[in-house]
């Protein structure tokens, strides 16, 4: 009996350890919801500004990764860019293009109406390091991230944006 409470007393001690100390982690950085985004710099917008995704912590953000010559990242560009500037949602969209040029990219924009977000084109160089970093070789993707860096959710897209900003 006397070993039973040294033994209470012992796990006791050990929860709570374990639940200050999962208080005060950092989730690490990654690429799957509560893991940190990793951040994208150095993007071209549409106006030709350069871009770094750490300038626009403390936001809301949908990055979209998307390719004209890829009709179905097309259309989610453009239908979560209407939806969110006619919703008026509170989160600010960066689109990453992958075009293999960038006058393809800059008239998909304009074509496309998309101008109300963020429009960015990453050349060959910074698509092979997104393609490895993001696991892109399968699709494009999305990830919607809180103010605080923390992926809330992966494959958003115009249908199901406004359940997960619900939930931030």
């Amino acid at each position: 009996m006397k070993y039973f409470m040294y033994f209470l007393i012992a796990g006791a001690i050990l929860i709570g350890l374990v639940a200050a100390t999962s208080k005060t982690t950092k989730p690490s950085e990654g690429i799957y919801p509560g893991e940190l985004f990793p951040s994208i710099d150095s993007l071209k917008d549409d106006k030709g500004a350069i871009i770094n995704l750490t300038d626009l912590k403390g936001q809301r953000l949908l990055v979209n990764f998307w390719a004209s010559y890829d009709a179905n990242s097309r259309k989610e560009n453009v239908l979560m860019s209407h939806v969110i500037d006619i919703e008026n949602y509170p989160v600010t969209m960066v689109s990453v293009s992958f075009d293999k040029s960038e006058k393809v990219f800059g008239k998909t924009v304009v074509t496309d109406g998309t101008g109300n977000s963020v429009q960015c084109w990453a050349d060959e160089n910074l698509q092979s390091e997104l393609t490895k970093l993001y696991r892109l070789e399968k699709g494009f993707k999305s990830y919607l991230i809180d103010e605080d860096g923390k992926i809330v959710a992966m494959d958003v897209n115009a249908g199901n944006l406004n359940q997960y900003l619900k939930r931030i």
